[in-house]
């Protein structure tokens, strides 16, 4: 049996809601470190927690739901799904990159507010690897 064909509709559904509540817990913890000891704009929406919960879920889900075709379809599922997550998630930076810039005007986005929502998006991109990577192919690693 290949490492492709292990993963359960059931298997999968539990990792990936494990790996978006870590996400979504991780990014309000970020937050409010944020708010509270870096004076982040409370202006700033995405830092906000319905935002923070929102995209965590949706994100998550995308990632669940990719991370399960891969893990079907490819013939090397962990390359590949790091390749894909490390490109989908690099590409998050680029908004945050137009904040910075100030070519994307938003209410509240200075510099420190910006570079928190960059951690957040590395930190949800990093608990989704490895949560995928560790418990989807664990009878293989």
């Amino acid at each position: 049996m290949t490492q492709s064909k292990i993963i359960s509709a059931r298997r999968l559904s539990m990792i990936g809601a494990l790996a978006i509540v870590a996400s979504t817990v991780i990014n309000i913890i970020i937050s409010l470190i944020a708010r509270s000891w870096l004076h982040t704009s409370p202006t700033f929406a995405p830092l906000g927690i319905g935002p923070i919960i929102f995209w965590s879920v949706v994100c998550g889900i995308g990632a669940t739901i990719v991370f399960g075709q891969v893990a079907r379809h490819a013939q090397q599922p962990v390359l590949t799904y790091v390749v894909i997550a490390a490109l989908v998630y690099l590409c998050t930076f680029i908004p945050d990159g137009l904040l910075i810039s100030g070519d994307l005007p938003f209410k509240g986005a200075t510099f420190i507010s910006v570079i928190t929502l960059m951690a957040m998006h590395a930190a949800e991109a990093i608990i989704m690897i490895i949560t995928f990577i560790s418990l989807g192919f664990r009878k293989k690693i």
